[in-house]
């Protein structure tokens, strides 16, 4: 009667000490893990992706079209949506480290068949067929935060990702706009080619006229059909261009090619910058521009790696429980349980020198990576500075161009006048009108050029322009 006393109170002693035990290292684990989460600073990814790409910036062009279109491939472009799924996705990679700071509780039901030695081991009860429902449990304690490190570089990861997708956003808002600007700008070329190529027509016709009447030789007459097909010919080539663009821009907005609908433009000669054009820019900026910031991210997550690769040095430490219930007694209770708890630490001795060799070139990559960051330093400094010099000196052109305009229509004016009053022929008029018009086109193209300058300076400061 005593002994069967005896061993429900020594089974409720250990099973409290297990326990007590379980609780204390989970206590443990969990401070850590409260540290753990308090000394992460990661990056947020902005709710919409409108937020990367300064929105007010593009408005200081005052064209609704064009913030209509820029918003459209933000919100529908496939590569962006495959960005932000990647960002997800090393998320979830990330709370896949956090969760091996968990032990791991696993159960199972098995059939035990057993042949045991009568002559080695006296009979005692013991079943050659059995049934076992074994309680496995197992946790490696983060003590060295080799965890933690692991957890630190899968938030740089994310952090790469969120700047990954930034930049992609402000590259695809600068492509589409540059897409629209030269499309509005081809809209107002082929107008005028046409008109160019009227008084072509008129002229050749007028030649013609002159060559049959014996005024003007067969020469005459060949250079004027030549002028006309030169522009035939590049009214085809602007039409060309038009359909190539209007086709990349329906991909930039996820939509099919096949069924491009009718888009539509504002005017080029009414589009205008309302925004200041910089004189200079602080070099800070270029810590701003995500592929700097992208560059950064895995440069801090190479020095983490260094950290681990060092700590692989130290021991694992372990703990191991197993509880096993089991039919091969007569009574499937505590008395026929099996408990195993083991904790300790395993150091590996010898590895043919693999963790050297991996410290090693944990080290190389991170000198690699820091070359790479410096690099993209150096090319921030130098496409700002280029895009800022570029701009400065296509102002200066359009400038140029726009008082030539102006002289032109003098021209025009004092030539059409001089025609209305029998002094000069209607062959001055057309080639004055056509020079007028030329000159109108490289005045266009030249205010597209500035456009460009501004988009181009845009994506080098990382959209803080």
């Amino acid at each position: 009667m005593l002994n069967a006393l005896k061993k429900p109170c020594s089974a409720r002693i250990f099973c409290r000490l297990l326990k007590g035990l379980i609780i204390f290292l989970l206590i443990i684990m969990q401070i850590r893990g409260v540290f753990v989460y308090a000394s992460q600073k990661h990056l947020k990814e902005a709710d919409t992706r409108l937020e990367y790409i300064n929105l007010p910036f593009w408005q200081k062009f005052n064209d609704d079209i064009l913030i209509h279109y820029i918003v459209c491939a933000i919100s529908n472009n496939y590569g962006l949506k495959a960005l932000r799924t990647r960002i997800n996705e090393v998320r979830a990679a990330k709370n896949i480290e956090v969760s091996k700071q968990f032990p791991s509780f696993s159960v199972g039901a098995n059939y035990l068949g057993l042949k045991i030695p009568r002559v080695a081991i006296p009979f005692q009860g013991f079943r050659d067929n059995a049934f076992a429902l074994p309680f496995i449990t197992h946790w490696e304690i983060d003590l060295f935060g080799k965890r933690k490190n692991k957890i630190d570089m899968a938030f740089e990861d994310i952090n790469s990702s969120i700047y990954e997708e930034k930049g992609a956003a402000i590259a695809l808002a600068s492509e589409v706009a540059g897409i629209y600007f030269n499309i509005s700008n081809l809209n107002s070329q082929i107008e005028i080619q046409e008109r160019v190529i009227e008084n072509k027509k008129e002229k050749l016709t007028r030649v013609q006229k002159s060559f049959n009447a014996g005024v003007l030789g067969a020469q005459a007459l060949n250079n004027a059909k030549k002028e006309a097909e030169y522009e035939e010919i590049v009214l085809n080539d602007y039409k060309k261009q038009k359909r190539g663009f209007i086709l990349n821009l329906a991909y930039l907005m996820g939509e099919a090619p096949d069924n491009i609908r009718d888009y539509a433009f504002s005017d080029i000669k009414t589009v205008e910058f309302k925004g200041q054009i910089p004189d200079c820019i602080n070099s800070d900026i270029t810590f701003q521009r995500p592929d700097v910031l992208q560059k950064e991210a895995a440069l801090k997550k190479a020095k983490i790696d260094i950290t681990l690769a060092r700590k692989e040095f130290l021991p694992n430490i372990n703990v191991f429980g197993v509880l096993m219930f089991s039919t091969l007694t007569p009574n499937f209770r505590w008395d026929g349980a099996v408990a195993n708890l083991l904790a300790g630490a395993t150091e590996t001795l010898f590895s043919g020198g693999r963790r050297i060799f991996n410290l090693k070139a944990k080290k190389f990559v991170y000198e690699r990576l820091l070359n790479e960051y410096l690099e993209s330093d150096l090319l921030a400094l130098k496409e700002i500075n280029d895009a800022l010099y570029q701009l400065k000196t296509d102002v200066k052109t359009y400038n140029s161009n726009l008082n030539n305009l102006g002289f032109e229509e003098d021209n025009f004016i004092r030539v059409s006048n001089s025609y209305r009053y029998g002094v000069s022929n209607r062959f001055d008029v057309l080639d004055s009108n056509n020079s007028f018009l030329y000159e109108k086109s490289k005045l266009l193209n030249s205010k597209v050029q500035k456009f460009a300058d501004l988009i181009s300076l845009f994506k080098a400061t990382g959209g803080c322009l």
